[in-house]
């Protein structure tokens, strides 16, 4: 059997927890067994449970090796910080089932150099070039969440508005261009913008959900800014706390 990244034992492993192979309070197998079902090594195996557990579907029981949580319901999107995904990885999470429809809208595209004001946003470079894209998220055709994002253009090569369409960490991906390692974000609830209202369903509202996030690749460079704004009454940001 060919050797399997983490990422792929913890998506085989998440699938057989949702459909029940694993049920709740039951036991995982054992790191070794896993490891000769993989053909991976512990390690390996320890990084996929490790997801697993900041996800909070399992946890790890001292003497009772790794246990599967009972599952918590609600009707909102859930979502984490440290979504790594992007938007299509809001289907990861079991919570978010009842999703049917996720769209993307890109409302704007264009190459832009980075001036004094967007570089304090940001915190690119005077004259770096970049990406400005604005893309509402649509969940079963609603505009719940529009997202305003600047990339290095040195880091996308090649990057047009049909590729924003779809998912930027996969054309990432795709074309093996760095590996994104690590980001910093800031959650916040602000006042609706003029934009905000015109693009979102906010009904009654007059604030919006933010969460701004700085993105870097494996060699320490920043390379993405987005402020992702969304309807505060249809989110809920997903943390796990483990002791």
């Amino acid at each position: 059997m060919p050797k399997k990244l983490y990422t792929e034992i913890y998506e085989t492993l998440k699938k057989e927890i949702q459909t029940n192979v694993y049920q709740p309070k039951s036991s995982l197998p054992r790191e070794e067994d896993l490891s000769a079902r993989f053909d991976v090594t512990r390690n390996t195996v320890r990084r996929a449970l490790k997801q697993l557990q900041e996800e909070g579907l399992v946890y790890a029981v001292k003497g009772r090796g790794v246990v599967v949580l009972e599952p918590v319901r609600s009707d909102q999107v859930v979502f984490s910080a440290n979504n790594s995904e992007g938007f299509q990885g809001l289907r990861s999470f079991p919570q978010n089932k009842f999703i049917q429809e996720l769209d993307t809208d890109v409302l704007s595209f264009k190459e832009i150099m980075i001036d004094e004001k967007t570089a304090n946003l940001t915190s690119f470079n005077i004259n770096d070039k970049a990406f400005y894209l604005e893309r509402l998220r649509l969940f079963d055709g609603k505009g719940l969440a529009i997202d305003h994002s600047y990339f290095r253009a040195d880091a996308l090569k090649g990057f047009t508005r049909e590729d924003a369409e779809g998912s930027v960490y996969q054309y990432i991906r795709d074309n093996n261009l760095f590996k994104v390692a690590a980001q910093r974000s800031i959650s916040s609830v602000v006042s609706a913008s003029q934009r905000d209202n015109e693009v979102l369903e906010l009904g009654s509202l007059n604030c919006v959900g933010s969460l701004i996030k700085f993105v870097y690749t494996d060699a320490g460079s920043l390379f993405e800014y987005t402020e992702t704004r969304y309807v505060p009454n249809n989110f809920a940001m997903l943390g796990f706390q483990y002791y």
